[in-house]
Order: C-alpha cells, then structure tokens, then sequence
C-alpha cells in the first residue's frame, strides 16, 4: 500500500504538454539535431503530486538515521522543516514507443547535515520498489537500481541522455550511479529534471506553475551524446 502521507498532498492541477521542452531542443541542437522528429525525450513528466514534511514519512526505507531519530514525534506537524519531501509521477518512454509508469518520493535533506537526496522509485501500477535513492556521503546521493526485470530491459536500449544542467547546485550534481546501468542513469537524469523544477520554484507557493510550454527556461541542458555519458567524462 501506498505511504498514507500522499493522502494528504495538494497534486498540481494543470496538464503538462507532452511537446519537448524549449531547454531540451537547445541540448538537442547542440550535438547537430534540428529536426525534432529525430528528437527523443526520454522521461516526460506526468503529475506533481506535491509536498509534505521529513515527519510525515518516516517509514521511507531510506530515511538516514539521524532524521529518523530526530523526526519522531512531530509525525503531525507539517511545520516540521528539516528537509521535506517531494512527489512526482513520471512515465519512462521506451524508443519502442512503451511507457514504464512510475512514482519517485525524493526527499531534498538538510544542509547543515550535509545530506545527499533519499527516496524511493515504484512502478506505479504495482506499488513495486525498482530503486533506492540514497543518501551515501557529504552531500552524494547515489542511485540503485533493485529490480532485475526493468534494469535487463533497459540495458538495450540505445538513446539520447541529456546528462547536465547549468543552473542546479552542487548537490544535484553529485548524484553517482551505483552499477552503472541504464535504468539508474535514466534515473539520475529525472531525479536531476526534478530538483530543477524545485530549485526553480522554490520562491513561490510549491510548483503552482510549471509547464513545458512556458516562456522562462528552467535550465539549459548542455550535453546530449549517442550514449549514456558520465558527467566526469565531460570537458568543463
């Protein structure tokens, strides 16, 4: 069953366009592709189902220790603001056209712990765990993949991976890989994609506006190869 807390998000109310997004043709044009037949996104966002406090979901599998400890008690204050969690549906598209439907809860942890993001990915439909976002070391996040089926169907297929964004901090770009394969470099671009729209909203009222259609970028995606790239093979 799902956590009871996502009973009591505020999801966005709004449709996302599932037209590539301005920032993503700018990375596309910049490896030589113009034409956006040729254009492949490989994760599109579905919903935002919203926010709610570190308490309030203590039963993450992966909750470090010390917020664990720290958090009991206050599982009914949505005051309660060291870190906080975020809750997206996300869909991965197959260059066969097949969606793999998924829920990710990442939670953004604290500075002044000198956290990594923790949370967790499910296929929708079934409530299965496929990866564990983890918070593995000062200010690292590492993502495992868990389930044998999804990770063996990914590993053949070959497409396009944005890898890097301009504008997100420190954190969002020490997000390691724990085996290397393709379902966690996908992933680690989503969980990128996700702390961007966060990042970007964090002076308003939660995600009260984001659609792949507005005027103001997010960000510009500045590398796209043939391949799964890691960020450390790229010239700075």
């Amino acid at each position: 069953m799902w956590p009871t807390c996502i009973n009591k998000l505020s999801p966005f109310k709004g449709n996302f366009s599932e037209e590539i997004p301005k920032l993503l043709k700018v990375a596309f044009n910049e490896k030589g592709i113009f034409n956006e037949d040729e254009m492949f996104m490989p994760v599109r966002i579905v919903n935002i189902l919203g926010r709610c406090s570190t308490a309030m979901y203590l039963d993450c599998p992966n909750i470090p220790e010390h917020h664990l400890y720290h958090a009991e008690g206050y599982e009914d204050d949505p005051d309660y603001d060291v870190g906080r969690y975020y809750w997206f549906d996300f869909d991965i598209v197959r260059m066969d056209g097949l969606l793999l439907f998924l829920r990710m809860v990442i939670n953004k942890g604290d500075a002044d712990c000198n956290d990594g993001f923790w949370g967790v990915v499910w296929e929708r439909n079934t409530e299965e765990i496929i990866a564990n976002i983890i918070s593995s070391g000062d200010m690292e996040t590492t993502i495992e993949a868990i389930s044998k089926q999804h990770i063996d169907i990914y590993e053949s297929q070959e497409i396009l991976m944005p890898t890097i964004f301009d504008r997100t901090d420190y954190k969002s770009n020490n997000i390691k890989v724990a085996n290397d394969t393709k379902l966690e470099k996908n992933l680690r671009f989503v969980t990128k994609f996700c702390m961007e729209l966060i990042y970007y909203n964090r002076k308003k009222n939660w995600i009260e506006s984001i659609h792949y259609e507005e005027e103001e970028e997010i960000s510009e995606l500045v590398a796209i190869d043939d391949k799964f790239i890691d960020d450390d093979e790229l010239e700075d």
